[in-house]
């Protein structure tokens, strides 16, 4: 079953609202569904109960876990260019460069 819900929120808000929806690359409803449910879980849970993440902290986390990936896919990279050029030296003609991997 679907329903409509109709709700007025200060300009303040509204601005948020547009800024996190252009910032995840959602619609308005997506973003706002998302949070609902995500409060409503952490009702079902009980206030204050251990394991909780606040939204803007999940939102933090997931960022910096993106950046470490980010930077493990950087490495990897490095890493597989350093394997091709010990490959391609190992005739001993030129100094081996050590890497871990």
């Amino acid at each position: 079953m679907r329903g409509v819900i109709s709700l007025r929120i200060e300009s303040s808000l509204l601005d948020e609202l547009d800024r996190a929806v252009k910032e995840e690359g959602k619609s308005r409803t997506g973003l706002i569904k998302e949070a609902i449910r995500y409060y409503l879980q952490h009702l079902k849970r009980g206030k204050n109960q251990e394991g909780f993440v606040p939204f803007l902290e999940y939102r933090k986390v997931n960022e910096e876990l993106k950046n470490a990936m980010d930077r493990i896919a950087k490495l990897e990279a490095e890493n597989a260019e350093l394997k091709k050029e010990n490959e391609m030296l190992k005739g001993g003609q030129k100094k081996r460069r050590w890497f871990f991997g």
